[in-house]
């Protein structure tokens, strides 16, 4: 005997048993996968992973290095204007959008004023900062500290340029008696700046040929120099009188006098002003510019308080050398008389007082 089923009991079946089939396929947009039914709404399922190493991280999970552009805001911009030589205030502004485009120039990059890969690894820095390793407690053998040795310079060396880093920058620093970080920025322009303006040169702070020429570079096995020709002076009839104690005595009662480009007064002095002022005063003859200086009094390579001390042949600075690697003199535009360490790659000390 047949079972009848009747038609709604059929229909209703067939109603509820089929199911819809699924078919997926990739949303386009941001990496969402969508669950299509053929017959019926859409289901979102879970996003999709995004590729790794895409131009927001590097690659790495652990130095993010995030693309940057005007408008940026945080640490990482904080890292950019640092080097860039502007203030680190976070914001990536028009000042940072400047000075970037100007870094990218310097170094050879597309100048869109946007730090990607490329300028970042120019740059030198991370978003990320390193942690610093812990010291190990084990072992009580004391590491030896390497000696470094200044690269020599010439001038036929490189041209250097706000945005430049590297060796060559460490040695102009160090001409300049700057920190020597390698590194072109703010700080280093302004004191070429004041550098240039101080010995006659055209202030662009730009070094080249003419800048290290005054900065006394001369290449490692370039011939000594020889001393410019001076006039014979006239002997003063005074006898020179005062010791090397008085002369830096009477030197340091001048701490404070501003700097004056061909000031050789207590008004204001420049670099020669101020050694021919002091040793005038004790009857000693002194010509008036640095490079005299040099070539007039006889070359030590013993220095004793009292001497002179110089930079560049010929000299373009000049200081009263007051023993224990320390100096008085008037140095550049904006820094008043001071007693300072000497720095260092003097071109040769002078004996006044015999």
């Amino acid at each position: 005997m047949s079972t009848h089923v009747p038609l709604h009991m059929r229909r209703r079946q067939r109603s509820t048993s089929a199911l819809p089939r699924l078919t997926v396929k990739q949303a386009v947009g941001a990496g969402v996968a969508l669950a299509i039914p053929t017959g019926g709404t859409l289901m979102a399922a879970a996003p999709a992973l995004a590729a790794p190493g895409d131009d927001t991280t590097n690659g790495s999970a652990s130095t993010p290095r995030p693309t940057l552009s005007y408008g940026s805001r945080g640490a990482a911009v904080k890292i950019v204007q640092a080097r860039v030589g502007v203030t680190a205030d976070g914001i990536f502004g028009p000042a940072t959008l400047s000075a970037v485009k100007t870094f990218q120039r310097a170094n050879g990059l597309v100048p869109d004023g946007i730090v990607g890969a490329r300028t970042w690894a120019k740059v030198g820095g991370s978003a990320v900062t390193p942690t610093r390793p812990t010291t190990p407690t084990t072992g009580t053998t004391t590491p030896t500290v390497p000696t470094t040795t200044t690269p020599a310079c010439s001038p036929t060396s490189t041209t250097l340029r706000m945005g430049n880093s590297g060796q060559l920058v460490k040695v102009l620093q160090d001409r300049l008696g700057l920190p020597t970080d390698g590194w072109f920025g703010a700080d280093t322009k302004a004191k070429v700046l004041a550098f240039q303006r101080a010995t006659g040169l055209y202030a662009d702070g730009i070094v080249g040929p003419r800048t290290w020429t005054k900065l006394g570079c001369v290449g490692p096995n370039a011939p000594q120099p020889t001393t410019p020709p001076v006039s014979t002076p006239s002997v003063p009839s005074t006898p020179a009188t005062g010791t090397a104690a008085q002369v830096i005595a009477f030197a340091q009662t001048f701490a404070g006098t501003p700097y004056v480009w061909g000031g050789s007064s207590p008004a204001g002095f420049d670099c020669s002003g101020l050694t021919s002022y002091v040793f005038k005063n004790f009857g000693y003859y002194m010509p008036r510019t640095a490079a005299q200086q040099q070539a007039y009094f006889p070359r030590v390579s013993d220095p004793q308080p009292g001497d002179l001390v110089f930079w560049g042949y010929p000299a373009y600075h000049v200081g009263i050398y007051v023993g224990n690697g320390m100096m008085i003199d008037s140095s550049q535009p904006g820094v008043p008389v001071a007693m300072r360490k000497v720095y260092r790659l003097p071109s040769g000390y002078a004996r006044v007082i015999k």
